[in-house]
């Protein structure tokens, strides 16, 4: 099943219906259908569109959703905190989009030392791709980023990348981590729980 943000909601992808979902049966509108629903009604918080074929379904929705590819880190030190960055008022975690040419791991290393003003990072192993939807300039957008552990090996305080919008670098403690929760992404909320606060 691929599970997708939209709107800080969810919209799922499978063969099966979902308990507790708007189930609709996957068709050339569903996608249209499950935007609006998610877009517009307050109510609605999770859509599942199922069909026999999964892979097929995915690769429609590709259609509908340009993909835009990304890469990020899980960042912690030799105290046990956790690389946060605050942009636009909103805790997040640091990533970036992958240039031509590099792969998802280099991706990772530079976003974080770009965004954070950092260097000299260990990378450790890939964690899980998150999916993510936006809108602009008349046209959906599918996020995927592959986000990995990270490790800072130095104890230079980090710098915030101003011209990219970043207000505030800082390494949290696991319960600074947990008070950042009210005042983040879905997606995040969930690499959280999953990596950190487990």
């Amino acid at each position: 099943m691929y599970k997708i943000s939209v709107n800080e909601k969810f919209l799922s992808l499978g063969k099966k219906k979902v308990k507790g979902a708007i189930n609709l049966p996957y068709s050339p509108t569903s996608f249209q259908t499950s935007f609006e629903l998610l877009y517009n009604s307050k109510e609605v918080r999770y859509v599942n569109i199922f069909s026999k074929n999964k892979k097929k379904t995915w690769a429609k929705f590709q259609e509908f959703a340009l993909p835009i590819y990304a890469a990020g880190g899980i960042v912690h030190n030799q105290l046990n905190e956790f690389l946060f960055i605050k942009r636009n008022g909103i805790w997040d975690l640091p990533k970036g989009h992958v240039e031509k040419g590099e792969s998802f791991e280099e991706t990772a290393l530079r976003e974080v030392e770009e965004e954070c003003g950092i260097k000299n990072l260990e990378l450790k192993n890939y964690l899980k791709t998150t999916y993510h939807v936006y809108y602009s300039k008349d046209q959906y957008y599918l996020k995927v980023v592959q986000w990995f552990s990270l490790f800072y090996l130095e104890n230079k305080s980090p710098k915030p990348q101003i011209e990219e919008g970043i207000e505030m670098v800082k390494f949290a403690s696991k319960k600074e981590v947990s008070t950042f929760m009210k005042n983040t992404y879905r997606t995040i909320y969930g690499l959280c729980n999953k990596y950190i606060l487990k």
